[in-house]
């Protein structure tokens, strides 16, 4: 938010000084807009391609403040955005090192598929636990940055969960369980094939909306089924007196 802040102030700042420049130049040396506009360019640029017309003394003055402002604001501005911009590939690339090192690190962990509200309920549970986990997830939502902020030690793998190559990645030949917990339940059931193809010794549960395709993912190899929705329903069954 803070560089976001400093980036917005200093191009007001910057969009400032070229109206202010353009009105100074109209009323101080009573040029037309264009020559105005032209001159104030060339000055908060300092290409130095020279004065447009002759100016007064005035006119001199009122140029050299702007020069003074320019450089300092233009200096500033593009610090601003380097910092920015290199932080935050240094801030990425080193989480990103970092994650990788904890997955190698890991044994008999838990790769959870998903990014929605049951896979972080999933996530949230396991960390309660103190259980090891990786998440894997394609969703680039407000929910996988929280999730993130809420459980930094937890390492995160963006792309398809269904991929043999992110499930490598995240050491499913040393997991002990792998969870299909996507929004799509025929999205589960390929996580569940390409698990049960690497790891024979993988536990995988899967999570399911309906009994359609739940069945197809025992058959496949899924050692459990959860549908969420059927539990709820007994669940609130069971409340009614």
């Amino acid at each position: 938010m803070v560089n976001w802040n400093f980036r917005r102030n200093l191009t007001i700042l910057v969009a400032g000084l070229f109206i202010g420049g353009t009105c100074g130049y109209v009323l101080i040396e009573g040029w037309s807009v264009f020559d105005a506009v032209y001159m104030t360019m060339i000055t908060l640029s300092t290409v130095g391609y020279g004065e447009t017309q002759e100016l007064t003394t005035s006119g001199r003055a009122f140029t050299s403040v702007l020069i003074a402002c320019s450089v300092l604001c233009m200096a500033c501005w593009t610090a601003g955005i380097t910092s920015v911009i290199v932080s935050g590939e240094l801030s990425g690339s080193f989480r990103r090192k970092k994650e990788k090192k904890m997955i190698r690190d890991m044994n008999g962990h838990t790769i959870v598929c998903g990014g929605g509200l049951l896979a972080r309920t999933v996530v949230d549970k396991l960390r309660r636990e103190q259980k090891q986990l990786v998440v894997i997830t394609d969703d680039d939502t407000e929910e996988i940055s929280q999730m993130r902020e809420l459980y930094p030690e937890v390492p995160f793998i963006e792309g398809n969960p269904q991929s043999e190559l992110l499930l490598a990645e995240a050491g499913i030949l040393k997991a002990s369980s792998l969870v299909a917990a996507l929004d799509s339940d025929f999205s589960n059931l390929l996580i569940a094939i390409t698990g049960r193809g690497i790891s024979e010794k993988l536990q995988v549960i899967c999570c399911a909306k309906g009994n359609e395709l739940a069945s197809r993912m025992f058959k496949v190899g899924a050692n459990e089924v959860i549908c969420p929705q059927v539990l709820g329903g007994e669940q609130v069954a069971d409340l009614i007196a």
